[in-house]
């Protein structure tokens, strides 16, 4: 992936060096309802920069001023023309302008290079996250019940969610 510079980021590939940042950022989801990395440790955690490192789909999130990697934006590649997104923000940094500002960098980007329709899924409970997306324009589609699971109860049941579909056109 090229490089994209806005006023305060610099959105790449993820590189050996970004791995502390990484960890910081993930293990402060560990316990997340949402979408967590429960035992996620230091050692095992260089897994997901493995994962990060051999696809483009992951982009890094770069403060310019430190180069500091506080998040990162997932852009994969669908059927027909479409990108699927998602978006992890270290919680220091969260409620800055950070993540719209990455997001809306990679959207005009996709939407440049022919990317149709883009589309993200959140919980209901997630407001942060379903704010972000109406923010950007992005328009609710749907509302699935029961549809997702990220943890299981003490007895390995899943513990299922509900999900928000979210997409943007292009323009």
């Amino acid at each position: 992936m090229e490089c994209i510079e806005t006023e305060r980021l610099l959105l790449r590939n993820f590189k050996e060096e970004d791995y502390d940042d990484l960890y910081e950022f993930l293990s402060q989801r560990k316990d997340e309802v949402f979408e967590g990395y429960p035992g996620i440790t230091y050692e095992n955690g260089k897994e997901h920069l493995a994962y990060r490192l051999a696809n483009d789909d992951f982009i890094a999130i770069e403060l310019k001023k430190n180069h500091k990697i506080i998040g990162n934006v997932y852009f994969g590649s669908r059927d027909f023309e479409a990108k699927e997104l998602g978006y992890i923000v270290n919680k220091e940094y969260q409620r800055k302008g950070y993540a719209s500002e990455a997001i809306q960098a990679v959207l005009d980007h996709g939407f440049s290079e022919g990317v149709h329709r883009v589309f993200a899924e959140c919980s209901p409970k997630n407001e942060c996250s379903w704010g972000l997306l109406e923010h950007l324009q992005f328009k609710r589609e749907a509302y699935f019940k029961q549809n997702v699971y990220f943890h299981k109860d003490k007895d390995g049941n899943p513990i299922w969610q509900d999900t928000y579909v979210y997409a943007l056109l292009s323009k």
